[in-house]
């Protein structure tokens, strides 16, 4: 009977730290990766059923977002990213890995070019990081300051 409370004790111990496990954005790597890294604020989003490119069949928000500043890329004052996941009717699709957009959310977000002049968020979720009334990643310790930073810096490293 004593390896049961022993037992509870060690999984008590371990959910904390695998809660914790999502790796920290790293906006000069992102960067890299990315063909446009924004500073925006969504402005609608429009959810319909769409075929990923995996030919998966799924439920698809395409985001418009109001771009207020250009990290990387050619400057554009609006651009429509497609995130995975949204309601359509009855039915709701969340994709854990990816961000829920809801208008008036504002993020830096790190795209890659998708068909049709719209955007995929670069490394799927990990491309979108919200950006909280004080400039400053949600749940995170960066500033936009410190991403605009990184990702001049990794820009600078391609000119060498």
């Amino acid at each position: 009977m004593k390896t049961v409370p022993a037992f509870l004790a060690v999984c008590l111990m371990v959910a904390p730290v695998s809660a914790s496990n999502d790796p920290p954005l790293n906006p000069g790597e992102r960067a890299k990766g990315a063909s446009k890294v924004v500073v925006a604020t969504v402005t609608d989003v429009d959810m319909a059923f769409g075929e990923n490119a995996f030919g998966d069949r799924l439920i698809l928000s395409q985001v418009t977002l109001q771009v207020e500043e250009t990290m990387k890329g050619a400057h554009e004052a609006s651009v429509v990213v497609t995130i995975e996941g949204g309601s359509v009717g009855d039915v709701t699709l969340e994709v854990s890995d990816m961000p829920k957009m809801e208008k008036g959310k504002r993020a830096v977000l790190f795209l890659t070019s998708a068909p049709g002049g719209r955007y995929l968020p670069s490394g799927r979720g990990a491309g979108v990081a919200e950006i909280d009334a004080n400039d400053r990643v949600v749940g995170g310790n960066l500033s936009i300051d410190d991403i605009r930073s990184a990702v001049k810096a990794e820009q600078g490293k391609g000119k060498q």
